[in-house]
């Protein structure tokens, strides 16, 4: 059975994770929150993960830095970065690696901050307690934020969205220059004009800095302008991985096509926008394929059994009718 990766990854390989299982403890049970995701990223590549809401895409990131909820476990899976199985390191070797050579992006800017410390303050206790003006203005000024020397004494509430995650940015990425960067929608709480100066800076510091990056957002539009290979996830599971441009061009899995055609920009005016039909409650429980019971495609087999990963032009897609003219 084929392993549901980003299939041909370049070389120069960074992060391989295989058959990654995450779960939630609940009142009434354990329930799938990850199930038998897979992928590989090479260095200085660019992943994006993109699904709707609870499909499992943060999941995936808090698993990769172990910092998971502690009603959340990982039950099977490997993680190998630079050589190195994460979830093998005690605790004191992973300390090390978060922060310095894995950075993380988080997803809300607003509170992700501490409200009752300054900006100047909380920078100096991330960058272990950088005093060199110098260096500062050149972090700050990496990403757009010069102004913000002469505002360093002000607290978190006192700066837009944009600003906040821009400085997140300059800890995470410049401060650090991690080997691996993870996003998790690091741009869902701005607005248009600030996103795309977001997005711009963030492929400008891949550029620069060499860095490997899993960015997570539900947005495609967001995902075509900054990812070089996509994984589409639902419901816990990697159901479609492929080059940004081919899945666009030709996506292979149902899901993924519903998802494209839901897109605004590819309506004409005065045309109803689709949507996909039902809901993902209760997908992640399923046996067969969960995307079934909303698939307009969907066979009695695919209620049955899960699907395998299957290679369909330079795509893997978990699909009982991948390949089929459809």
């Amino acid at each position: 059975m084929a392993a549901m990766t980003a299939a041909q990854s370049p070389a120069g390989q960074l992060l391989s994770v295989r058959d990654l299982a995450v779960v939630f403890r609940t009142r009434t049970g354990e329930v799938p929150a990850v199930r038998e995701v897979s992928f590989d990223l090479a260095r200085g590549e660019i992943f994006g993960l993109v699904g709707e809401s609870g499909s499992g895409k943060s999941t995936v990131l808090t698993a990769l830095t172990r910092m998971l909820a502690r009603n959340a476990r990982i039950t099977s899976g490997r993680i190998g970065f630079d050589g190195a199985d994460l979830l093998a390191l005690r605790e004191p070797a992973m300390r090390r690696l978060r922060g310095d050579r894995i950075g993380l992006i988080p997803q809300r800017p607003m509170t992700s901050l501490s409200p009752a410390t300054s900006i100047g303050r909380q920078l100096r206790w991330h960058l272990d307690g950088l005093d060199d003006a110098g260096r500062l203005k050149e972090l700050l000024g990496g990403v757009g934020l010069d102004a913000l020397l002469d505002r360093l004494d002000g607290y978190p509430f006192e700066f837009s969205g944009g600003q906040l995650q821009r400085l997140l940015i300059a800890v995470a990425a410049l401060g650090k220059q991690p080997d691996l960067l993870l996003a998790d929608e690091p741009t869902t709480t701005l607005d248009a004009t600030v996103q795309a100066q977001v997005l711009r800076l963030l492929l400008e510091l891949r550029d620069r800095v060499g860095s490997a990056m899993v960015f997570v957002t539900h947005d495609l539009g967001v995902i075509s302008q900054i990812s070089d290979r996509i994984g589409v996830m639902y419901a816990g599971r990697l159901v479609e991985v492929a080059p940004a441009r081919e899945l666009f061009a030709a996506p292979r899995h149902p899901y993924t096509r519903a998802l494209l055609e839901a897109i605004p920009v590819r309506h004409r005016r005065g045309e109803p926008l689709r949507t996909i039909p039902g809901t993902v409650t209760g997908a992640n429980r399923l046996s067969g394929c969960p995307f079934a019971p909303r698939c307009p495609i969907a066979l009695d087999l695919c209620r049955e059994e899960n699907p395998a990963p299957r290679e369909t032009g330079l795509s893997l897609v978990r699909c009982h009718r991948a390949g089929e003219d459809l």
